[in-house]
């Protein structure tokens, strides 16, 4: 692989970053939002600890485990720790991409126009760290199935970092995605059962 120069790429991100840089434009650009959302401000109220610990070990690079599935309810803090493993994921000079799956599939339509689909589905493919919040938001068609299939899939069998969240219930999730996170061998899934805090 070849790390793309241009300004405000991911890779000058990921150094600018670890250099002490101000990255809040270069993150903007590279779809990694919620800079001030970090595990040291994460609210660890009732229902939360598991999914702290897990995303915590992955961020840091001390998990048994490449692969994180966070479900549970809408306002709970599932993508602030996506934010926080992505921050700090950059700060250990890991190439991370982060959008959730609304903007993933937008952006796979527009690069079809230009004929440049397969270059992207390629860049989800082989990131070394790949973040999809909110899977299932507007979910289900039978051309996102197939896409988001594919990009699982190329990652699973290369064992690339990869973290999904989404507000449906595992039970109700393709069998052959939700098998793919309940291999522990590299995968851990677990459930936020906290309320939506935002609210309150």
């Amino acid at each position: 692989m070849i790390p793309c120069p241009a300004k405000g790429c991911l890779l000058e991100a990921a150094r600018a970053y670890k250099n002490g840089e101000d990255t809040t434009r270069r993150w903007s650009q590279s779809g990694i939002h919620g800079n001030s959302q970090t595990f040291d401000n994460f609210k660890l109220v009732r229902g939360t600890k598991g999914a702290f610990k897990l995303a915590g070990e992955l961020a840091s690079g001390t998990a048994d485990f490449v692969w994180l599935l966070i479900y549970g309810g809408v306002g709970n803090g599932k993508t602030h720790l996506c934010n926080a493993i992505a921050k700090e994921s950059l700060s250990r000079g890991i190439e991370v991409l982060m959008l959730n799956s609304v903007d993933m599939f937008s952006q796979i339509k527009v690069a079809m126009n230009n004929n440049t689909d397969q270059e992207l589905i390629r860049r989800f493919k082989e990131v070394p760290l790949l973040i999809i919040d909110d899977w299932g938001v507007e979910y289900g068609t039978d051309w996102q199935l197939s896409v988001f299939d594919e990009i699982i899939d190329a990652r699973y069998w290369t064992a690339r970092a990869t973290i999904v969240t989404t507000n449906k219930d595992i039970s109700g999730l393709p069998k052959r995605v939700s098998s793919r996170f309940q291999d522990k061998a590299i995968a851990r899934v677990v459930f936020n059962s906290a309320v939506d805090y935002r609210v309150k």
